[in-house]
């Protein structure tokens, strides 16, 4: 999953550098305004994926310490 995710983002970067370059290279507003739009919709989709993959480890994160601390607490009980 982890490779398909890396791949996924290399390819947007790359799409993304595409449509950046076309957008300085552009002759005039017009020719400019639809990759520069694009580019800003791939930025915000990576705003995105890296909140809900910060969530997720978050979550992650705070189920394991949950389960430490009862695990801590249970071997207390039996002292």
């Amino acid at each position: 999953m982890r490779k398909k995710v890396q791949e996924a983002l290399h390819q947007d970067f790359n799409r993304w550098s595409e449509l950046v370059d076309r957008a300085a290279h552009a002759d005039n507003e017009f020719e400019r305004e639809k990759p520069a739009l694009a580019a800003a919709e791939l930025e915000m989709k990576w705003i995105r994926t890296a909140a809900e993959d910060w969530r997720t480890l978050h979550d992650q994160w705070c189920e394991r310490i949950d389960r430490a601390r009862a695990s801590l607490k249970s071997q207390y009980a039996l002292l």
